[in-house]
């Protein structure tokens, strides 16, 4: 694996259309990110740093960019689809499709931000996972990912306090379930919200 003496040509050439996401020293650990995904074999933060042989920096600045910065990441993806809109071959086309898909990411443990009990049509059983969902575009020229993000369970407090607004009656019989059966107070529900999510007011719940 050759060393990276300067930015690669092709990174400095579109890097301009990400500039407005970052501080001017974020930039730069941008660029280097990207320019090392591309070319080093070793893709860890401490096998790209590596790569630079005359702007030799501490891995550890690079690895604040990733964990630290406070860039917004829907405002890199948004300059990320203006740079392909932009370009003629990536360009939303009339004959192009969008495809909505999820992904189950299954975990062995069951201490992690945003995870719930989730069916795995593969296994055929309920399992410990996240779900990344993706929007894709596609057409005969390019395809390339939209927009993603993380399924969240639920908040069944916000269901609960939503449906009252909205004028909803609740079976009295039901609230027992609190707390007696949780799993079966929030079926219950959420069987509600399906039952009127016609009514843009629990539309938006």
């Amino acid at each position: 694996m050759l060393p990276l003496v300067e930015i690669p040509e092709l990174v400095r050439h579109y890097a301009p259309f990400f500039a407005a996401v970052f501080s001017p020293e974020a930039f730069a650990q941008f660029q280097r990110s990207v320019s090392g995904r591309i070319v080093s074999e070793n893709k860890t933060v401490d096998g790209i740093n590596r790569l630079f042989v005359l702007d030799g920096r501490n891995q550890s600045s690079l690895n604040r960019w990733l964990t630290e910065s406070p860039f917004s990441v829907d405002a890199l993806n948004q300059a990320r689809l203006a740079l392909l809109a932009s370009l003629a071959g990536t360009q939303l086309k009339p004959q192009g499709v969008l495809s909505l898909d999820d992904t189950l990411l299954t975990h062995y443990g069951q201490h992690f931000d945003k995870i719930a009990s989730l069916y795995d049509s593969t296994q055929g059983c309920y399992v410990w996972a996240h779900t990344l969902v993706n929007l894709h575009y596609s057409d005969d020229q390019t395809d390339y990912p939209v927009a993603f993000q993380l399924w969240e369970p639920a908040e069944i407090e916000r269901v609960e306090a939503g449906l009252t607004r909205a004028g909803i009656s609740l079976r009295p019989s039901k609230y027992a379930l609190k707390e007696q059966a949780p799993q079966k107070w929030r079926n219950y529900l959420l069987g509600v919200w399906r039952r009127h999510q016609h009514r843009p007011e629990v539309q938006q719940l």
